[in-house]
Order: C-alpha cells, then sequence, then structure tokens
C-alpha cells in the first residue's frame, strides 16, 4: 500500500475542493507521503480506494453518494481480514458534543477548519502505526462511531458488496432479509445473498426503523416482503416472505414483530 518509491500513497475524499486543497498542502510538506488520488463523493471513494489501496485515507464525513462512515464500512474486510486495509482519519465538522463519538474509539479525526499542529500529529502517528506494522480494527472504531452519532446519521442507502464480476451497490430496499453470518452479515436480495462486514447490532442501528424490523437475534427483515406470519406458540411467529423464504422470529423481539404487524 505504498505510492510512489519510498512514499506512502494516501486518498483524499471531501466534497469541498478548498478542504481538499488545504489537506493537499499540509500533507505536500510531509516526504514520505504522496496523494494517490482526490474524490468528491463516497462512490468516488471507494473505487479510488480499491484501485489504490492507499497507506491513509483522509475522509470526509459528509459526502454525495455515500457519507464518510458508509464509505469506511464498505472497505472494511474487502482485504481479506479484519483489520487489513487504509488506516482512516475522518474529516469531520462536527461540534464537540458529536466529536466525543471519535474521542471514545480509536479513530482518528481531524476538524475543519484543519489545525496545522494536529494535522502533523496525525501524520506522526501515522507513521508510527505503519512503522510497527500495527493494524487497528477498523470496523470496531467505526462501530463506536455509528453508535455515538447513530441519531445525526441518515439510514443506509445501500451496501457495497462483492460478486464474481466485481464490487457493485445494492440498494437497502432491494433486500429481503439479513441473516447473522458470523463476523458478517449475508444480505438475502434478488434471489442471491452478500456477505458484507456489518454487525445486526450496527445495521439495526442504521437500517430505516420504519422499512426494517429485527425478528430475531440472527435476522432482520423487510417490513415490505412478509406476505404472512404463521404463530408458532409462545410469542413466536414463521414470517413467510416474498421470494418464499421464511424467518423464525424469537420470543425476545415479540413486541417488535407485532408493531410491525399492527402497522
Amino acid at each position: 500500500m505504498n505510492g510512489r518509491e519510498g512514499q506512502h500513497a494516501v486518498v483524499i475524499a471531501d466534497d469541498e475542493p478548498l478542504a481538499r486543497e488545504r489537506l493537499r498542502q499540509l500533507l505536500v510538506r510531509h516526504a514520505g507521503w504522496c496523494v494517490a488520488a482526490e474524490c468528491r463523493t463516497g462512490p468516488e471513494a471507494v473505487d479510488a480506494i480499491l484501485a489504490h489501496r492507499p497507506a491513509v485515507v483522509f475522509l470526509d464525513i459528509r459526502m454525495p453518494g455515500l457519507d464518510g462512515l458508509e464509505v469506511a464500512e464498505a472497505i472494511a474486510g474487502h482485504d481479506g481480514e479484519p483489520g487489513a486495509g487504509p488506516a482512516i482519519v475522518f474529516v469531520t465538522a462536527y461540534d464537540e458534543f458529536a466529536l466525543r463519538a471519535f474521542d471514545v474509539s480509536a479513530a482518528d479525526y481531524l476538524l475543519k477548519p484543519i489545525d496545522r499542529e494536529r494535522f502533523d500529529r496525525t501524520i506522526t502517528r501515522l507513521e508510527a502505526r505503519l512503522r510497527s506494522g500495527q493494524a487497528p480494527d477498523r470496523g470496531a472504531d467505526v462501530g463506536a462511531v455509528f453508535g455515538a452519532l447513530r441519531s445525526e446519521l441518515p439510514p443506509l442507502r445501500r451496501f457495497l458488496v462483492r460478486t464474481s464480476r466485481g464490487y457493485h451497490f445494492v440498494g437497502v430496499t432491494d433486500v429481503e432479509w439479513v441473516e447473522a453470518e458470523g463476523n458478517y452479515a449475508a444480505l438475502h436480495a434478488g434471489g442471491r445473498v452478500h456477505l458484507v462486514r456489518h454487525t445486526m447490532k450496527g445495521l439495526e442501528a442504521r437500517l430505516d426503523g420504519a422499512t426494517f424490523a429485527r425478528v430475531h437475534r440472527s435476522a432482520i427483515v423487510n417490513v415490505a416482503c412478509v406476505t404472512r406470519a404463521e404463530p408458532m406458540g409462545h410469542g413466536e411467529y414463521r414470517l413467510h416472505l416474498r421470494s418464499g423464504a421464511r424467518v423464525e422470529t424469537s420470543r425476545g423481539y415479540s413486541e417488535k414483530v407485532l408493531g410491525m404487524l399492527k402497522g
């Protein structure tokens, strides 16, 4: 994940030209780094990260297409290991209260307008991490930020998935139901199953509650895809979905299931 010989490659992703310019100007003062790509939107950022495999990504929180946290989630695990891939430095204009979300995780962040001394400290920390070979668990870092900023972030709109033909997006409305698969979540959409690195708790927090309901510790369903609910006794149901799939609910989620059925 290096740029030119002896340099670490960087991707800068921010929809504001002045913000990208500021990061570029600050970075050029550090000889060990080079900019591999600059991006204006979330999807552009995902493409650039997968194409250039940078050491570090400076990632704006609010961008068109996919926000910065969605980009971070989208690329998580696509190098095969939970800690693989680039280090991520979030760039944000959030206020002091929201910044606590970053402080409670190990995630690096820069506050706009970007201060030179803070930037330099971040670079020093990144260089030490790269020298040591330390690979932070980005999934845990992003999850901690998501948990704290949940009420301020819009619901997920799409997922980046990998197929034999490469990467593409799956819209959340195309997902019929989601099933836990270890450290992954299996998206059942259009007759296919796609694995993405999400926890069920994290997905439940990011999916629109008016569209999706968690009905089991290991299952979330798209409410619009439920055609029939078969009572199984003791507050449990077997949900019949449009595709013919059947999803068992559990007693612990009976109130949510009943609310979904009444709605």
